[in-house]
């Protein structure tokens, strides 16, 4: 039997939070005999949020088959029994609106079904009773396009990916025919709960089993809503585990999540996952443990960075492709892989499993970023007032040549003068070695001020 769901180094929530960005809300899972870690987030929109919830100790995985949702932003959650029988652990959630949420099943880790409901979590009825049935069978994911249209990916059997494809919102199905599909390596197989979906796009890694304890990656994508395949080279080898996720059609990144054996490189795509090339984080020595996409940007991704010390979580935010890259959040006691954001405004991540921080919804200025992305005259720091990091939005320039930020005293006294570069219309300001006050920032061209505005700084 293959455990497809890994014990995410549970000694993580040892770690001290600092609340800053993040703030914890009571999830009260009423102390379950093992621990319960929502792992998968499905956001609907601002106050809507369906959970999957990983329940586990120190041996292993536990059946666990609750729904849980808010409607009011996390104030309070609803736990709803879905009657999936056997062993039923959870291997993925996708929401469609307030009231249709689809759950996936594994019973005890093998074969699988598809549960929905269309009343909120009131009743559920079980959408595949001939599907992953068969020998080897397993189901990684439920990815909805829309109401009605949506495959249910599993691993491969009778030699090639089960792929079920519906368009009535799971009253019947078909499984993708094994043409339209690319052949499997031997010992390739899906991850749980891991694909992106971008307009009629979607992309989802496989792993390839050598028989030792890592994997190569592959990714495999549809561009007509699942009816037909491509895959790509090999993208790594030697990987724990694989997770991918797309900003845009055409920009995607690929990392290893698996934190027992952490990567500081991903691999990233530019032309919608046809090719992939190695690249890692220039300003820190530590680990990519998690990312989310952030929809709105050209290339806007949360990233999850640790150590192998303290296990304490720092949240990064690039609006740019990690070209920039700035400090949302530090110190989180947190499980990295459950890293969501549904945009710029609106994010949640795991905690700890404790009740009273067992999710943490984001409060931070990512809303403000968003906005000032959409005027494109005006230089914008946020935030701002800045404490930390602070991203700088520069003007759109009709020629792109030398440019400087400058940073003045409010009473004209130069204190810092930086070259920037204009490649992605964004570039970054740290407030260390600034006392608290008001300063003013310039970008200027040769000797053309082309904008200022006022930053504060508050430690």
């Amino acid at each position: 039997m293959k455990i497809k769901f890994y014990s995410l180094m549970i000694s993580l929530t040892l770690a001290v939070y600092a609340r800053a960005q993040f703030m914890p809300m009571d999830l009260p899972y009423n102390n379950q005999p093992y621990g319960n870690y929502p792992r998968w987030i499905s956001i609907v929109d601002g106050s809507t949020v369906w959970l999957g919830t990983l329940s586990m100790d120190d041996f292993g995985q536990y059946p666990y088959s609750y729904a849980i949702k808010t409607s009011n932003s996390g104030a309070t959650w609803e736990f709803d029994s879905i009657p999936a029988p056997g062993g039923a652990m959870m291997s993925s959630v996708c929401a469609v609106d307030a009231n249709t949420c689809f759950y996936v099943f594994t019973d005890n880790g093998s074969g699988g079904s598809v549960w929905k409901t269309a009343d909120g979590g009131a009743s559920w009825t079980n959408k595949t009773t001939t599907q992953f049935t068969e020998a080897g069978a397993y189901a990684d994911f439920y990815a909805a396009f829309d109401a009605s249209t949506g495959v249910a990916v599993g691993d491969p059997t009778q030699g090639y990916f089960e792929i079920q494809r519906t368009t009535d919102g799971g009253n019947t199905w078909n499984r993708v025919d094994s043409a339209l599909i690319p052949a499997i390596n031997p010992g390739e197989w899906g991850a749980a709960n891991a694909f992106s979906i971008v307009g009629d796009n979607i992309w989802f890694p496989s792993l390839i089993d050598d028989g030792s304890e890592f994997y190569d990656g592959r990714c495999f994508k549809s561009s007509d809503r699942g009816a037909h395949w491509t895959v790509s080279p090999f993208i790594a080898n030697n990987l724990g585990w694989g997770a991918l996720d797309f900003s845009t059609a055409q920009k995607g990144v690929f990392w290893d999540p698996y934190f027992p054996l952490p990567r500081r490189q991903y691999y990233l795509t530019t032309d919608g996952g046809s090719t992939w090339a190695a690249d890692s984080l220039s300003n820190t020595d530590k680990f990519i443990v998690g990312m989310t996409s952030v929809k709105g940007f050209d290339g806007g991704y949360v990233i999850a960075i640790s150590d192998t010390t303290d296990f304490a979580v720092t949240l990064l935010f690039t609006p740019d492709f990690f070209s920039t890259t700035v400090v949302i959040d530090t110190n989180m006691a947190v499980d990295p892989w459950a890293l969501r954001f549904k945009d710029a405004s609106i994010g949640w991540i795991g905690g700890e499993g404790a009740d009273t921080n067992s999710i943490f919804k984001f409060t931070g200025l990512l809303t403000s970023i968003g906005d000032a992305a959409k005027s494109p005259e005006k230089l914008a720091i946020l935030p701002n007032p800045t404490a930390t990091e602070a991203l700088v939005r520069l003007p759109v320039l009709n020629g792109q040549g030398d440019l400087a930020l400058m940073v003045y005293s409010i009473g004209g006294a130069l204190l810092k003068m930086e070259q920037v570069e204009y490649r992605t219309g964004w570039a970054k300001l740290n407030a260390a070695g600034y006392e608290n006050g008001v300063y003013v920032v310039q970008v200027v061209s040769g000797d053309r001020v082309i904008a200022d505005t006022k930053w504060v700084v508050q430690h």
